[in-house]
């Protein structure tokens, strides 16, 4: 790898983000701060913590990518996240933040039963795993194209940062990571889509470029069905997901929780559209990328601005990217470590030795997972994600919230056990074609 001018570039200023974050993390003290942030945040920093777990790869190169490929129905995923966002601060937020709990699977067994946290943790947490291998495919993406990467060498890199800000940042270093990701983003996906914009004639010049006879102004380009399904998936995922309900958890109180909410659903949505108008402007103006377009964003980086301005979006995205699979592997190893390994040895309050080892665990055995299966599409694994989360926990979520007097009833505790496996049965066939 050529030591270039860029490519110092994006070494010092990824390093400078990186001590940023890390700097949060030495507030940590035990267990509770590493996993709750000791529920001191307020509704800036809830809002800073899950838009740094949703707004990733996903919502960035994936967008970028999804556009490329099938057009606006690209927007499902920030459209659905924002939706979400609003359903959790207008309707949920309230409910999750007086329970004092630290695992949305708790909260589900204070209604459910024990049997059922174990249950509807393992479902949650397999989701969230999935999750992580399409965060590690965009970083992945970004060190090849930017530094020149292989593959097992842009692998190990991805793994040493994500280290880095779960196993010493906790849920502190997750705001700080959030709050510049944020300012960082939109920076960066309005600077682009203004190039784009510019570069076309605008968007009436986007559109007349596209292939004739494409479907890539049509949000139901995949299918009617598949687009609802994704979207609800993208719904019932995002109320369901540990990190996301964590920020919830770790607010100082319940009003600045459902202001972090509403705060996110506020900002999440635009940053799909920036993508989208990317995408679509590369999809006309340069159809050789066919067959890589998961590397579409950072190739617009290199054409669009000067070596160093993209060498500083690069880490800027690569941060992004890295930001969210860290939260998700903090959202992952507190579930496995408050509702299966406590819960196990009747113990309330943990080590933070024990909870660091736990994320170690769940950090290098998807690593494992990239490196034996190799590329795929982003998206494909991020609603497969969001769907299988949402299946076991989303609907125990709402009976909870919502229908209390019924959660005791022996077919309703039936039907939550079957969700997880009859959405398996059903998504996994068609995420696979």
């Amino acid at each position: 790898m050529e030591l270039s001018v860029s490519t110092c570039i994006f070494i010092l200023c990824f390093g400078l983000f990186t001590a940023g974050a890390l700097r949060a993390g030495r507030t940590i003290k035990s267990s509770r701060d590493f996993s709750v942030a000791g529920r001191a945040l307020n509704s800036t920093q809830v809002s800073w913590v899950i838009m740094g777990a949703i707004i990733g790869g996903v919502s960035t190169i994936g967008t970028v990518q999804t556009a490329y490929d099938v057009g606006i129905a690209a927007w499902i995923f920030t459209l659905g996240s924002g939706l979400s966002c609003l359903l959790l601060g207008l309707l949920f937020a309230t409910a999750l933040r007086r329970e004092e709990v630290t695992t949305v699977s708790e909260f589900l067994g204070h209604y459910f039963g024990r049997n059922f946290q174990y249950y509807s943790s393992t479902f949650n947490s397999l989701g969230m795993y999935i999750h992580v291998i399409a965060q590690y495919l965009a970083s992945m993406a970004i060190l090849q194209s930017a530094l020149g990467m292989s593959q097992p060498c842009a692998l190990a890199t991805a793994t040493l940062l994500m280290g880095l800000f779960v196993i010493f940042g906790g849920m502190a270093g997750a705001g700080v990571v959030g709050k510049i990701k944020f300012y960082m983003l939109y920076a960066i996906m309005i600077s682009a889509a203004a190039i784009a914009l510019s570069r076309s004639g605008g968007i009436s010049g986007i559109i007349s470029a596209l292939p004739a006879e494409s479907e890539h102004l049509n949000i139901f380009a995949m299918g009617t069905s598949r687009t609802l399904l994704d979207l609800a998936a993208m719904v019932a995922g995002v109320l369901s997901t540990q990190i996301y309900l964590q920020a919830i958890f770790s607010a100082k109180s319940v009003r600045e929780a459902r202001n972090g909410a509403l705060l996110s659903a506020a900002v999440i949505p635009p940053i799909g559209l920036l993508g989208i108008i990317i995408g679509l402007y590369l999809k006309g103006a340069y159809p050789e990328l066919a067959g890589s377009s998961a590397e579409a964003l950072p190739f617009f980086f290199k054409i669009a601005f000067p070596e160093p301005i993209a060498a500083l979006c690069a880490a800027g995205l690569l941060l992004v990217v890295l930001g969210t699979g860290s939260g998700l592997i903090l959202g992952v190893s507190t579930n496995i470590y408050v509702d299966v390994i406590l819960k196990s040895r009747n113990q309330v309050t943990g080590s933070l030795r024990g909870v660091r080892i736990c994320a170690l665990t769940v950090l290098l055995s998807s690593a494992g997972i990239v490196l034996l299966g190799g590329k795929s599409a982003i998206l494909q694994w991020s609603y497969l994600s969001m769907g299988l989360r949402g299946s076991a926990v989303f609907a125990g979520l709402c009976i909870a919230v919502f229908l209390r007097k019924i959660a005791g009833t022996l077919l309703v505790r039936a039907v939550l056990y079957l969700l997880p496996v009859i959405y398996l049965l059903l998504a996994v066939p068609s995420t696979g074609q």
